[in-house]
């Protein structure tokens, strides 16, 4: 049965969504006491974190397959969407990643298997570029890194434009967020009526929140693309083009027909983490929802590679996106 409560990471207040004991063994939140096992055993903390336009709602087809594996699962509503705290700051992703890191101690866990779609991706490798002694192992899921492709998410400009799409999703979020989602999926099952009008609300309550992802980290990604290509045509400026590597076991997972953000990002994504791409046929952006059950597979696959090797959870100070 899930189970909602407010958790906090730093500064931040998140509502955050649980399936499976909320802190194992019944501890209590802050860390005091409860500790995790190597293994999936029954007291390993999954944290899953949601992309836009959702919430932490949109994780109620994987999140039980995971409970099923042994993992306590927890679902935030990400800072700024939903019921969780949305300051006009702190969208950073140094900040960003600090936030989730005592989000995870503070569900009275050394560490968590992390799952990001989307915004959500962006925010989990942030978080295990600077705390990888809170993450046993991630998993990305339609999440670009570094580049966009303007093209195809022709949205992001838009939502760097002032003032305009807060006003926009105020009045007219529901249409907007079903246009989105329609368009992204493959899969359109899992989006009734019902769970659209529910991502709509959570994106509608305080846009200016959300925006601050866009006016951040997409910011960035348009800055180092920028930079990438030109390197790539200017040969004196050319520069080593290493993956920049993770300290936890990852993977990075895609949609085969994502409309919203191709697949080809998804293989530069794997390329420059350095690690294994997993294409999912036949479905869009939403992988958690079109396809759970291959999602759950490539998850647990990867969190069993994730042995504990300590309690470094100290700020690496690797670069975060």
């Amino acid at each position: 049965m899930w189970r909602e409560e407010y958790v906090r990471g730093g500064d931040t207040r998140f509502h955050v969504r649980f399936l499976g004991d909320p802190y194992g063994h019944d501890e209590g939140r802050g860390g005091t006491g409860a500790t995790d096992r190597d293994d999936t055993g029954d007291d390993a903390l999954a944290v899953l974190l949601h992309g836009w336009p959702e919430d932490s709602s949109s994780w109620s087809h994987l999140a039980p397959l995971l409970v099923d594996a042994g993992y306590r699962v927890a679902c935030p509503d990400l800072k700024g969407f939903g019921r969780s705290d949305a300051p006009r700051r702190g969208y950073d992703p140094q900040t960003l990643g600090d936030e989730i890191s005592q989000l995870i101690r503070n569900l009275g866990a050394r560490k968590a298997v992390l799952v990001g779609h989307d915004l959500g991706g962006a925010v989990a490798l942030a978080t295990a570029f600077r705390h990888p002694g809170r993450v046993r192992a991630l998993v990305t899921v339609s999440a670009p890194f570094r580049q966009l492709d303007l093209k195809a998410s022709w949205h992001v400009p838009l939502m760097n434009l002032p003032i305009a799409p807060q006003l926009a999703f105020r009045l007219v979020g529901a249409t907007l967020t079903r246009a989105v989602v329609r368009h992204a999926a493959v899969v359109q099952d899992p989006f009734t009526d019902d769970v659209l009008v529910r991502y709509a609300e959570a994106v509608s309550r305080t846009p200016t929140g959300w925006l601050a992802y866009y006016r951040t980290l997409s910011r960035r990604a348009l800055i180092d693309g920028g930079v990438r290509r030109l390197r790539r045509r200017v040969p004196f400026l050319h520069g080593p083009d290493a993956p920049h590597r993770l300290r936890v076991p990852a993977v990075v997972v895609w949609g085969a027909k994502d409309p919203a953000t191709p697949i080809h990002l998804g293989v530069q994504v794997a390329h420059d983490l350095g690690v294994e791409l997993i294409e999912v046929p036949d479905v869009g952006h939403f992988v958690h929802e079109e396809a759970p059950s291959a999602l759950a597979k490539a998850v647990l696959d990867v969190a069993g590679h994730g042995q504990d090797d300590g309690d470094d959870v100290r700020p690496a100070g690797g670069r975060a996106g």
